[in-house]
């Protein structure tokens, strides 16, 4: 899935066998002490405890979105969870508010006179970004998250418009005005701090719109087609929330976490955890498919090392493959191959092909994960023992919808034609071939 918010740094901590929170980074801390926890005492936040509860279960490592109480908010964080000797160490990498703070900018539902909705920026209290609401595709970039409020506006206005947001820094409002942009663009600005119940500043959230008939290089909007439009911006995000709900309360209960219910029953709620996982995916790749669709998209120039993200990858995807009595065969941590490309989407399209791997092979089989440069290009290629695609499918299976006369199978027929999309736009492609032995091999090139 897409998170919004992803931190500089992640947040880490240790759990016991026994749920207590053993080491824990300040943010984690302070979070299980506003949840009624004690240091070293049994992890207060539910949701974690149950991921930690699982790991320590399974012995594998796990990632997944959680939504945890933080007072009068609610948080959404990306977890990953992994066996870390008899303990289970927690990695949080994305820490998102979408809860209700008290007081809120009056200013949230102003929008220009011509109709246009504003972009809604909310940066928290050591004023680095970790929301970004509205017509952001062409303003904030995915490396913007966890940056400061200083060069986020420096990016979009220039240093000579930063005197207009010396507000921000102080925790003042800003009244309605209007901002020269570097492209010599106007832009109306405006905003409030947040506060919690107790009155403590919570953060600050700033509002971006587009004044009259000027349109900024990096705000304007493409012309896109109304119904992709309000899918990927209006539709998607409505939809992921209560299939995430339905998931994890799904997982919860076909896991016995709260305690065992009857086989039939659990096995009932790992069909709808299966059914609503599709769903969402398929969310996620329409949502996807219009952003690649996009006239002028582009992706970030990220310094990578491949071994990681193949690692990263068969990491999010052992437990699917474990369920099919599957080995996944990464490259060894010590070999070490960079590429340029954006980390993001690298990791969404390793998952899509380890992913079709396991999907298409036979049980108690194994998924190859090799990674290699050559004439100035990294690879990453994913080899897998199915039966493999036929030459004259090569091209065809790039294709929009293609699934080769599948049916049935949970798949949409978009994940390779995203995949092969989202490689071009960084400098690459993406290509198949004959496996060794038989089977498929994928390979994802990427500039140096």
């Amino acid at each position: 899935m897409n998170w919004s918010a992803p931190l500089a740094f992640a947040i880490t901590g240790e759990v016991s066998p026994n749920g207590n929170l053993l080491r824990a980074d300040d943010a984690l801390q302070q979070l299980h002490i506003r949840a009624g926890g004690e240091p070293g005492g049994v992890l207060a936040c539910p949701a974690l405890l149950n991921l930690s509860q699982m790991v320590t279960r399974l012995r594998m490592r796990l990632a997944r979105a959680v939504r945890v109480a933080d007072g009068p908010d609610n948080l959404e964080l990306w977890v990953e969870a992994e066996p870390f000797e008899n303990d289970v160490k927690l990695s949080i990498l994305s820490w998102r508010t979408i809860g209700n703070v008290v007081v809120k900018a009056k200013s949230d539902d102003v929008w220009t006179d011509q109709g246009q909705e504003p972009v809604r920026l909310g940066f928290d209290r050591a004023l680095r970004l970790i929301d970004a609401r509205g017509p952001v595709e062409d303003i904030i970039k995915n490396t913007d998250f966890g940056s400061s409020a200083t060069n986020i506006l420096g990016r979009l206005f220039g240093a000579d418009a930063l005197p207009a947001f010396q507000n921000v820094e102080k925790f003042l409002p800003i009244s309605r005005h209007n901002v020269r942009t570097r492209t010599d663009g106007n832009m109306l600005v405006w905003g409030q701090p947040e506060r919690y119940a107790q009155g403590e500043i919570s953060g600050y959230t700033l509002f971006l719109a587009q004044n009259g008939n000027v349109q900024s290089a990096s705000i304007a909007q493409t012309n896109r087609s109304s119904a992709g439009a309000l899918f990927g911006k209006q539709l998607a995000p409505v939809l992921r929330q209560p299939l995430n709900r339905i998931i994890a309360n799904a997982e919860t209960i076909g896991s016995e976490l709260l305690g065992p219910i009857r086989e039939n029953y659990a096995s009932y709620a790992r069909d709808i955890a299966n059914a609503a996982r599709h769903l969402s995916g398929l969310v996620d790749d329409l949502s996807d498919l219009e952003a690649v669709e996009r006239p002028g998209f582009s992706t970030a120039k990220d310094e990578i090392e491949l071994g990681d993200v193949a690692r990263r990858a068969a990491g999010l995807l052992a437990l699917k493959a474990a369920d099919h009595r599957m080995t996944l065969s990464v490259p060894d941590d010590k070999i070490n191959v960079p590429a340029i490309a954006e980390f993001r989407r690298v990791l969404q399209v390793m998952l899509n092909l380890i992913t079709n791997a396991i999907r298409y092979s036979p049980d108690g089989t194994e998924v190859q994960v090799e990674v290699g440069a050559e004439d100035g290009f990294a690879h990453i290629s994913v080899s897998d023992q199915g039966a493999g695609v036929g030459l004259e499918d090569y091209e065809r299976i790039f294709t929009k919808f293609e699934r080769l006369g599948r049916t049935g199978d949970g798949g949409s027929g978009l994940g390779l034609y995203i995949s092969r999309r989202l490689a071009r736009a960084m400098g690459g492609d993406l290509t198949v071939a004959a496996a060794k032995g038989g089977g498929a091999k994928f390979t994802l090139r990427l500039p140096q």
